[in-house]
């Protein structure tokens, strides 16, 4: 489904999570299936950052290998979906997509997030504004104390598991280093990453 079919907006309560899915992995797709379950989501939304902020200057995958390894990752998944709305952003802001997804649907919006994300929530570009489009689903990320620095009201839903210890850098730097991360990834993904030369060391 793309970003125009009014079925991928419909319903009351929508989950998002947003990054750069540089490769997705195990942890990703876990979040957003607890944080559907539990919370009785429609569906979870997943966003991929054609152009991340706090990455620019650092070498990024094409988005269309991106997109297709959450295609992949999420295929067998039920409730989850990509949305496509971040493509014409000329940088990918949270904020910007989460106004974005309010012209589209009146559901309630739930962004799903590490606890690694939640601590740095106070560098990102109005976070005030993001805790009034969405409310706030954290997992939490190694030892990570989990941190909410920005002043105003919030809601968030707060999870102790899954505890979410793999990353994508982590995942690159094995799949780099020729060393199998296939249980750290979707099945399916690794193999695209194989194939399409991503992650090879340099």
């Amino acid at each position: 489904m793309r970003h125009n079919d009014a079925a991928l907006w419909a319903g009351d309560r929508i989950g998002l999570i947003g990054g750069t899915f540089d490769p997705p992995h195990t942890g990703h797709v876990a979040m957003a299936q607890t944080a559907r379950r539990s919370l009785g989501l429609d569906r979870v939304l997943f966003s991929v950052a054609p152009r991340p902020p706090h990455k620019q200057g650092e070498p990024t995958s094409p988005l269309e290998h991106r997109v297709r390894m959450v295609e992949i990752a999420i295929e067998h998944e039920d409730g989850l979906a990509v949305t496509h709305i971040e493509d014409e952003h000329e940088v990918s802001y949270t904020v910007d997509m989460l106004r974005a997804c309010r012209t589209r649907t009146r559901a309630d919006i739930y962004f799903i997030l590490g606890a690694d994300s939640l601590v740095e929530l106070g560098t990102w570009k109005e976070p005030g504004e993001i805790l009034r489009l969405a409310t706030l689903v954290v997992f939490p990320r190694g030892e990570i104390v989990s941190r909410l620095d920005v002043e105003g009201p919030a809601a968030l839903v707060m999870f102790e598991l899954p505890r979410i210890d793999v990353s994508s850098t982590g995942v690159r730097a094995s799949l780099a280093a020729g060393r199998d991360a296939i249980d750290a990834l979707p099945a399916g993904v690794a193999a695209y990453a194989l194939e399409h030369g991503l992650y090879r060391a340099a």
